[in-house]
């Protein structure tokens, strides 16, 4: 088995989609679905998805909808077992949340107009101190008090939309939270503070006191992957939007995800995506196909 499995996307935050048009076949948690318009799918963060079909009968269009939606290592989404596809939400309901969408876009699109392109693409940095003596450095971003209220009444308007979601499908929906095992997550959380200095099997195993024969068995269950599988997965998602996202040089992208030097990067990403970090990024940006 290809152990980079590129196809596959982990999520880092929760998502939602509604499905405009066409259809589609995903692979979702190991759990292929048919997804077609009207359709409603819930991804629980740090969930494993996959595109396996895109239907001939026209494009498929969906709207998607990402968030935080847990307090601390519990997420709402797998507290009340959403559906991760409903297919027969009443069209009205649909058409709301699709107007309420549509809102909260263009607000968002109106909000981002208010920054400089030089602003969004800051190349200050800050030292965070980090693990075992070494630190990770962030591009600098600092709001105004007008861009602040916009800000806030943006993620005020996002949790409403999260809200009445809730409320279209309350019926499918558990009357308590049930209690689910949060450890493999835990790991995924651990992991991703420390893509700069990856974690070894026996540190993540440590981490949530298992041993690393159940740690391996709850990763195959939750992703099909060994957890050194999911980790330079993972490494390599986030390089891809390192390249999509930033100017960093590749040297750096490289730092910044754990590798030694370029060269050790450049021949994993080669592997994985068939093609150099410096070929990915010129594809990409000049929209051609990856």
């Amino acid at each position: 088995m290809n152990d980079t499995r590129p196809n596959l996307f982990i999520f880092p935050y929760t998502a939602f989609w509604i499905v405009l048009s066409g259809t589609a076949v995903i692979e979702l948690n190991h759990t292929r679905y048919t997804l077609k318009q009207g359709d409603i799918v819930s991804i629980p963060s740090k969930s494993a998805q996959s595109w396996k079909e895109i239907g001939t009968g026209g494009p498929f269009h969906y709207l998607s909808f990402a968030c935080e939606a847990k307090t601390g290592m519990v997420d709402f989404i797998r507290s009340y077992q959403f559906p991760e596809v409903v297919t027969d939400v009443d069209q009205v309901e649909i058409d709301r949340l699709v107007e309420e969408w549509r809102s909260l876009a263009w607000e968002y699109n109106e909000f981002l107009k208010r920054f400089d392109e030089k602003d969004i693409k800051s190349t200050e940095k800050v030292f965070i101190s980090a693990s075992m003596g070494k630190g990770i450095s962030f591009p600098i971003f600092t709001l105004s008090t007008d861009q602040t209220v916009l800000y806030l009444r943006i993620r005020a308007k996002g949790t409403l939309w999260v809200q009445q979601l809730f409320q279209t499908l309350r019926s499918r929906l558990p009357d308590h939270p049930i209690a689910y095992d949060t450890r493999v997550f835990e790991v995924c959380a651990y992991v991703e503070q420390r893509l700069h200095d990856p974690p070894t099997l026996d540190e993540m195993a440590s981490f949530v006191s298992l041993s690393k024969e159940h740690l391996r068995k709850l990763f195959q269950a939750s992703y099909g992957l060994s957890p050194m599988q999911y980790v330079k997965h993972v490494r390599l998602q986030h390089a891809r939007d390192l390249l999509l996202l930033t100017s960093f040089p590749i040297k750096d992208i490289a730092s910044r995800i754990g590798y030694e030097d370029q060269h050790h990067f450049s021949r994993a990403f080669q592997q994985s995506e068939g093609m150099s970090p410096k070929e990915y990024r010129r594809r990409t940006l000049q929209g051609g196909r990856v």
